[in-house]
């Protein structure tokens, strides 16, 4: 059995994952895409997973510039789904949290498009299901930490 050499894995890791990544993409833009963009289900989610969130967590998790999470921060204030809070002690620095409409908005386009992805589950195994998780988050991980190593 001949064993596949690295370029013939990153070419099927790239078609797969731009296939999917696309693919999902359109259609969870098809089902929330009127009351909010991927970028901005997910700040909402990270925002009510971090406690005392601020832009800057924002701009390193979403891997964005500056510049553009004031302008996505901008639109959920100003839709009232999120708030800003500034620190008592150092006035640069502010806190974000979501509103009763933002958490509401967050929870049902989460459920929204849990109900779009989960029909797909039931095409594997949950051990495989389970497998490709880990694996995808180790990936992750890799990618954010410097050179490939992963950190013990």
């Amino acid at each position: 059995m001949n064993t596949p050499d690295a370029k013939s894995l990153v070419n099927r890791y790239l078609d797969a994952s731009f296939l999917v990544s696309k693919q999902f993409d359109t259609r969870i833009r098809e089902k929330v895409g009127q009351t909010m963009t991927t970028d901005q289900f997910c700040a909402l989610r990270l925002i009510e997973e971090k406690p005392s969130c601020t832009p800057s967590d924002l701009s390193e998790l979403l891997c964005v510039g500056k510049s553009s999470i004031t302008a996505l921060v901008n639109k959920l204030v100003d839709r009232d789904l999120v708030h800003r809070a500034g620190d008592d002690r150092d006035r640069r620095v502010v806190y974000l949290t979501l509103t009763d409409t933002g958490r509401q908005v967050y929870r049902e386009t989460e459920r929204e498009i849990q109900q779009l992805l989960e029909p797909y589950l039931v095409h594997f195994k949950p051990e495989e299901v389970q497998n490709f998780i880990e694996s995808f988050e180790k990936l992750a991980t890799l990618l954010t930490n410097e050179g490939g190593q992963e950190s013990e």
